[in-house]
């Protein structure tokens, strides 16, 4: 199964920064969930141009758990999120500080 999605990103509070593609946490966190590294440059774009697409296999949720993780190593930084996915009512927003979720609306049900 695959999922894509469209998703841009804003900066809410804090200094904005940017991902690199070869950045090492964001490496060993696909790692981890066994995703390829290509996904690594969909992040980067997404942190410096404030948007990218992604597909991922095997489920919409792993795009919230690389942000989450994201957040957390830039506890100070609050950003969020809009995404579209494949489906017309596919519209999801999340917005994270501190590897938190701190507000969520739409699709992500995994």
């Amino acid at each position: 199964m695959s999922y894509s999605t469209f998703a841009h990103l804003q900066f809410l509070d804090g200094e904005p920064f940017s991902l690199q593609p070869d950045d090492a946490g964001v490496l060993h966190a696909l790692d981890a969930l066994g995703l390829h590294h290509d996904i690594a440059q969909g992040l980067a774009n997404l942190f410096q141009g404030q948007e990218a697409w992604f597909t991922f296999y095997g489920g919409s949720g792993v795009l919230d758990e690389l942000l989450t993780g994201i957040s957390a190593r830039c506890p100070d930084v609050a950003f969020g999120v809009q995404g579209r996915g494949e489906e017309l009512r596919d519209v999801w927003v999340r917005e994270y500080q501190g590897g938190k979720v701190v507000f969520e609306q739409g699709p992500f049900t995994e």
